[in-house]
């Protein structure tokens, strides 16, 4: 399994070396890189090419509408042929107005998902989570804002399987985003920032707050029927949002102090891999 490290300084991938392949800043979402907060760059047969370049990117997601890039100051861009153009119907939202930032900025676009059956989700930090199911069209609210969601992610081959980090825990949904519940048990603290999901499991990341003071990555089974079980050791600093993934039996997340972490059964076990990078910003797992 290639892994595809985003930090501060470029993106690493495994499969090829230590060498940065894209210079940093960066952050990766699969096949798609942003570079510097304004390039979108696509993985393909010739390798990593631009295809959009605006101000404020921030994450993205591959939708079969075209690549969709969230931004600061909660907007959409979709990848057309005639380059990136906004989601406008995202911006006519109801409860827009009430969202917000614990420091008053504006608020951002800080993740995004979409399912198989291509359902897309939007997490506006702080907006909680938006959600459409006809390919973006229209748009409607889903979780309370005040859940302070930090990731909403998809479950590969799962249509009907969706989680998010939140500030109370994880917020999951077994009927593709309409109802939600909360679990939490077994975690030390509920502030969670990245969420996975493997073929077995759930993984989380909590900490006791946003400085990521004593932080854990944690596991429940695939139905969230367990008590989460802590499985790592403690961490300095908070995986953040899109640091940690899983796909078929493995996982791996990254830290701020430049570390990675992987396990090949599902959680149980995890080796340090990477020590020395520059702090990472996001990780992701490719066939």
């Amino acid at each position: 399994m290639n892994q595809r490290i985003a930090t501060a300084e470029g993106l690493i991938e495994t499969a090829i070396g230590s060498a940065p392949t894209v210079p940093g800043p960066v952050r990766v979402f699969g096949d798609i890189v942003i570079a510097g907060g304004r390039r979108v760059l696509w993985h393909g047969e010739r390798g990593w090419i631009e295809i959009g370049n605006a101000g404020g990117l921030l994450c993205a997601v591959d939708a079969p509408g075209g690549v969709i890039v969230g931004t600061e100051g909660a907007h959409l861009l979709r990848h057309t042929a005639a380059g990136l153009e906004l989601i406008r119907s995202f911006d006519a939202i109801d409860g827009r107005d009430d969202w917000h930032t614990p420091w008053g900025g504006p608020p951002e676009v800080r993740s995004l998902a979409c399912t198989p059956d291509n359902v897309l989700f939007a997490n506006v930090h702080v907006g909680g989570i938006a959600r459409s199911d006809d390919g973006g069209r229209t748009w409607n609210p889903m979780v309370d804002i005040e859940h302070d969601v930090h990731q909403v992610r998809s479950a590969r081959g799962r249509d009907d399987l969706i989680v998010a980090a939140s500030a109370i825990g994880l917020l999951i949904s077994f009927d593709a985003g309409v109802t939600w519940r909360v679990h939490a048990l077994g975690l030390h603290a509920t502030y969670c920032r990245s969420v996975a999901v493997s073929d077995e499991a759930i993984f989380i990341s909590a900490s006791e707050g946003p400085r990521g003071h004593q932080s854990a990555v944690y596991r429940t089974n695939i139905d969230a029927t367990d008590e989460f079980e802590r499985v790592t050791d403690w961490i300095d600093g908070n995986v953040d949002s899109n640091a940690l993934d899983a796909r078929g039996g493995q996982a791996a997340f990254g830290t701020p102090r430049g570390e990675v972490f992987e396990s090949l059964d599902s959680g149980v076990t995890w080796t340090r891999t990477r020590h020395g990078l520059a702090p990472i910003t996001s990780l992701s797992l490719v066939a």
